[in-house]
């Protein structure tokens, strides 16, 4: 059967708790709280996403920070928010991404990308207000600070003098010039990042333990998981699965 009774099911622009399971038909519960009769003959040609069988409830989302934020805090940031998802008790732990991905109109952008596994639309909710909580929490004591959309008006002293630019950058450098000191700048990020020896880094290996592989210790930078509220012992499933339409994916 591609459903049982109980299961959140997806049958064309219809949505639902599956409540009765028929020889003829099957009703399905919708989430306006009407009941929707469906024949079998109908379910056997139709395309079934049956939602409740899922194992893991996808969190995706853009965390965007102030440009203010230096490279080490940022670093911090993610490699802390990957701490956080080990820790968590409800997180899958072998699949998950947390990356600066993007440069936005009014923020730095990182990239959280993470499954919970959970039975039901309100554990899975309970779980991802935790799991943001504890990166609150994380951004705090980091001295990171969320953006969001401004405009930054500049007031500069008609007397004042303008910082010096490089020489190479000035009025009358030749094209040449300017390329090749971009080159040379750029060439020195790179060796500070990879080595003089120009090492290439492996490809991604996801933790899967947190204390045989973390290079964050908690302790030493403020901040404690255990204070974020997670307690495994604590996380009951929640109620019944009266999900909504706009549940996570």
């Amino acid at each position: 059967r591609p459903f049982q009774v109980g299961d959140w099911v997806k049958i064309g622009e219809m949505e639902g708790t599956i409540e009765v399971v028929g020889f003829r038909s099957s009703r399905i519960r919708t989430f306006y709280n009407s009941l929707v009769t469906v024949p079998n003959s109908t379910l056997i040609g139709a395309t079934v996403d049956n939602l409740g069988a899922r194992r893991y409830r996808r969190i995706r989302c853009i965390l965007g920070v102030t440009y203010s934020t230096t490279p080490e805090q940022m670093d911090a940031f993610c490699e802390g928010i990957r701490e956080i998802i080990l820790r968590h008790p409800y997180t899958r732990k072998d699949y998950y991404h947390v990356y600066f991905s993007e440069f936005g109109s009014a923020s730095l952008n990182v990239l959280l990308y993470c499954f919970v596994e959970t039975p039901d639309w309100s554990t899975e909710l309970r779980e991802k207000h935790r799991l943001f909580l504890a990166i609150m929490k994380l951004a705090r004591r980091l001295n990171v600070e969320f953006a969001f959309p401004t405009q930054t008006i500049h007031l500069v002293r008609e007397d004042g003098e303008p910082d010096p630019m490089p020489h190479f950058l000035q009025g009358g450098t030749p094209a040449e010039e300017c390329m090749r000191a971009g080159q040379s700048v750029a060439a020195d990020v790179v060796r500070e990042e990879l080595g003089d020896e120009g090492l290439i880094p492996p490809p991604v290996v996801i933790k899967t333990a947190a204390s045989e592989t973390s290079s964050l210790n908690p302790g030493e930078s403020g901040f404690d998981a255990r204070e974020s509220g997670f307690d495994a012992g604590e996380a009951g499933e929640a109620g019944e699965t009266g999900e909504a339409g706009e549940a996570g994916e």
